[in-house]
């Protein structure tokens, strides 16, 4: 594991990455792979990955802010032609 993979926690979760942008954490930026599948990076801690924990046993958070979140990041997707 490199040093990058130890302080930036990714996803290409779209609905995790809401989430995690509801729960307070900031997008750090997005990475493409060879397939151009899209993360999303943030900073790591152990907040981040317990929330993303709460995610996966079904945590909430508001809808109207969910909803808002979602379309923010689906705006930092690359075009598809």
């Amino acid at each position: 594991m490199n040093r990058e993979q130890q302080t930036h926690y990714a996803t290409d979760h779209l609905y995790l990455a809401a989430f995690l942008v509801c729960a307070g954490y900031r997008v750090i930026g997005t990475k493409a792979d060879s397939h151009n599948r899209v993360s999303f990076l943030f900073l790591s801690s152990p907040e981040l990955l317990s929330a993303a924990a709460q995610f996966l046993a079904g945590g909430q958070v508001d809808a109207r802010q969910f909803s808002f979140e979602l379309l923010k990041l689906k705006k930092l997707l690359p075009k598809r032609h």
